[in-house]
């Protein structure tokens, strides 16, 4: 009985995404590799850690950029390849399975016409990005706003604004927010 042989399956296109992805930020594609494989053993750590603060500090190590007391709740993806183009002012809240992707490319056959792109995300201080919701590369949402369920934000918000659909736009503007209630 022969033995049985392990061979690594790696597609081409994860070939060519990794190896771009390396090349952007200068990387010996062996460190990268482990980098890469650090950052996502946290981010599933943080996707089902029980308490949010620790799921907050797991995102921190992976290169977010929390302020104090932010809560982020269950399942969330902060942009896998580029965590730090995402930053998220203090006492905001980025409710459960929601995704911020600062980055975006096309498949191998529609790289020419529709090339890898990356753009920082910006959330102010105490805004509520509430569950499900999908912020794209570019954005920035102004202190003191919310962002209601399910939304994508594909465009700026200003701050203390409520702010919902597909694509989220202004619906309400808030009077009286910005004062921290203890």
């Amino acid at each position: 009985m022969g033995g049985i042989k392990m061979t690594a399956v790696v597609s081409n296109r994860d070939k060519v995404a990794f190896c771009e992805v390396a090349d952007h930020y200068h990387s010996n594609k062996v460190l990268f590799g482990i980098n890469y494989l650090k950052k996502w053993a946290l981010e599933r750590l943080a996707s089902c850690a029980p308490v949010p603060s620790w799921r907050a500090k797991f995102h921190k190590m992976r290169g977010v950029n929390l302020g104090k007391n932010v809560y982020v709740g269950y399942d969330v993806i902060f942009d896998r390849l580029h965590p730090e183009m995402i930053t998220v002012g203090d006492y905001s809240e980025i409710g459960d399975r929601c995704i911020l992707s600062a980055h975006t490319r096309g498949s191998l056959t529609t790289r020419q016409a529709y090339p890898r792109t990356m753009a920082p995300i910006k959330i102010g201080s105490g805004v509520s990005v509430n569950p499900g919701c999908i912020i794209t590369q570019g954005v920035e949402i102004g202190d003191n706003s919310i962002i209601g369920i399910g939304s994508v934000v594909s465009r700026d918000i200003s701050p203390n604004s409520l702010a919902l659909g597909y694509p989220a736009r202004v619906v309400k503007k808030l009077e009286g927010v910005g004062e921290l209630q203890t």
